[in-house]
């Protein structure tokens, strides 16, 4: 344990460095000579390799100093976390997300370019697979948030110093044969294994199972566009290497150290430190407490509330004095649903921020490394709270295959079956959860097995009493956003791919257009003579067919 640490420290260290340049910088995609790349005559495969692992993951969720990454954006596009909107335009500016788009053009594709020729040179196939895999993961999320990017001219400075942009669908297909590639380069004879591979420890097995479940997750996010999808999916299905158990789940685990560098979980350091800074949705918090005639047991894992009773004081919490908009319906979830301290904030809520850090609901000990809720009700006075920051980053799970196979089962009548894929699902996503760091956890308020025996019958029923496909299709898209908690990008992912959520509506009655993708990161589209700036965020990425207007 101590080695594995002291190695995350490391390389943290080194990730610090680079991010300190990039910050100071003004470079995009057209750079020759990037300040974040090793050269060649100083290469360490090793070093290379941590450079891309730490890229993916603020790509990801960024740093303790820029933690609004394509996790947060995905989380409260969905209402999983509050959005300030209150329109969709101007909720996220250009230059928002420009050090997702600098993990992933300036120091991860740069890296990976001259990795390769090096490790294959040398006989690292592991690193090479691994580096593919990730590289491929990547572009995939690049363009399921932004759409059409550079692939094919990119990191070719001198040749192409304003790289056009590639079709998603292009990159859909080119990051296919690259995850065959990797698995072909998993099983050849290595000189040696990475020092430091911060996922799976340098087993290929379990590397070429995460590269067959990313070919799923291709398979499943295009299925409005490929009639084969179908057929695909049953021949991985057939050849039975998908991830199916907690000990292949694609994570990141984060440490407890907090200075140079703070490499605890990202969400941590905002939120801990120096008093909560996100807002949970009130929508959420009530699905997981109330929206199901029995609570869902993982609430106590997901969320840490300051207070046990909602105040008084509309200075502290305007929502108290006022009525739902009217374009509320009945069953949206307006301001406080209880008077237990769940403290939340309504979608696109934009208002000011009254004095309520030290009262708001916050992150518990599942994923970010809080506090598991315990009934104390005390104001977050510090950083030495729960796992101190110690989470992880969820990626793919095997819950998140279980879920997918649902989906897939349901929509495309692929094998198995939706129920029992759903079933297996939850009670993944349970184990999973409720067996985090159970040290922190006060036993005389975790749930039991009749408690998860009690919410899955619930979760069932309501998928045995749904009248239509659509139907069915929601509860299992409900379920699979709720298990991806700390994870964005399934849920965006999911919601404009199936339109299966009944979300709270934004606080203002015209919101404008849903983000169907998002505006291109200033650091590229202020830089680059080829590319135009959307005109809006309405744009839909390739595999997104459904009409204007099919969520909200």
């Amino acid at each position: 344990m101590y080695k594995k640490i002291k190695n995350k420290l490391v390389v943290y260290t080194l990730f610090t460095a680079f991010f300190s340049i990039m910050s100071c910088e003004t470079t995009q995609l057209e750079i020759l000579d990037s300040p974040n790349a090793v050269a060649p005559q100083q290469s360490d495969i090793d070093f290379f390799l941590n450079s891309i692992q730490l890229a993916t993951m603020n790509m990801l969720d960024g740093s303790p100093l820029d933690n609004l990454e394509l996790n947060q954006v995905g989380m409260e596009l969905t209402r999983v976390l509050h959005m300030f909107g209150p329109i969709y335009e101007n909720a996220y500016t250009p230059g928002a997300l420009n050090g997702s788009w600098r993990a992933v053009y300036s120091t991860a594709l740069p890296d990976i370019r001259t990795m390769v020729p090096l490790a294959e040179e040398q006989e690292l196939y592991t690193h090479v697979g691994i580096a593919k895999v990730l590289e491929s993961y990547m572009m995939m999320t690049m363009v399921d948030f932004f759409g059409d990017v550079p692939y094919s001219e990119a990191t070719k400075g001198v040749e192409f110093p304003n790289p056009n942009v590639d079709s998603g669908a292009e990159i859909y297909a080119q990051v296919e044969n690259l995850l065959d590639e990797a698995i072909l380069d998993f099983q050849k004879n290595e000189t040696a294994k990475p020092s430091t591979d911060l996922f799976y420890g340098g087993d290929e097995a379990k590397w070429i199972k995460l590269a067959n479940t990313l070919k799923l997750k291709i398979y499943l996010q295009t299925r409005l566009v490929d009639s084969s999808a179908g057929s695909k999916i049953n021949s991985l299905l057939s050849e039975g290497n998908l991830i199916t158990s907690e000990d292949e789940d694609f994570e990141f685990k984060w440490s407890t150290n907090d200075t140079n560098p703070d490499s605890r979980h990202p969400e941590f350091s905002p939120n801990f430190d120096n008093g909560t800074s996100d807002y949970m949705s009130t929508s959420f918090l009530f699905e997981m407490v109330e929206g199901k005639p029995v609570e869902d047991p993982r609430w106590r894992y997901y969320f840490y509330r300051q207070v046990l009773e909602n105040t008084t004081d509309p200075n502290e919490q305007a929502c108290i004095t006022q009525f739902p908009p009217a374009h509320y319906s009945f069953d949206d979830v307006f301001c406080n649903f209880s008077n237990e301290g769940f403290w939340g904030r309504n979608h696109g809520d934009a208002s000011g921020i009254p004095p309520d850090r030290g009262l708001r609901t916050t992150f518990g000990l599942y994923p970010v490394g809080g506090q598991f809720d315990d009934n104390s009700g005390s104001t977050i006075t510090g950083r030495n709270i729960g796992l101190q920051g110690a989470g992880i980053s969820p990626i793919i799970l095997s819950s998140y295959v279980d879920f997918m196979l649902a989906e897939s089962s349901l929509m495309l009548n692929t094998n198995g079956d939706a129920r029992i894929y759903l079933e297996s699902a939850i009670r993944k996503s349970m184990d999973k959860v409720l067996n985090f760091s159970p040290a922190n956890v006060d036993q005389d308020l975790a749930p039991t097995s009749d408690d998860v025996d009690a919410y899955v019958s619930e979760v069932l029923n309501l998928y045995d009493e749904a009248l239509s496909t659509e139907d069915k299709l929601e509860v299992i898209i409900q379920e699979y956003v709720i298990a991806s908690f700390g994870n964005g990008v399934e849920p965006y992912n999911a919601y404009r791919r199936t339109g299966a959520l009944d979300l709270q509506p934004t606080i203002v009655s015209e919101p404008g257009p849903f983000i169907r993708s998002l505006f291109y990161p200033q650091v590229f589209a202020d830089g680059n003579s080829n590319v135009e700036q959307k005109m809006n965020q309405a744009v839909q990425v390739f595999w997104d067919n459904n009409p204007a207007g099919f969520i909200n």
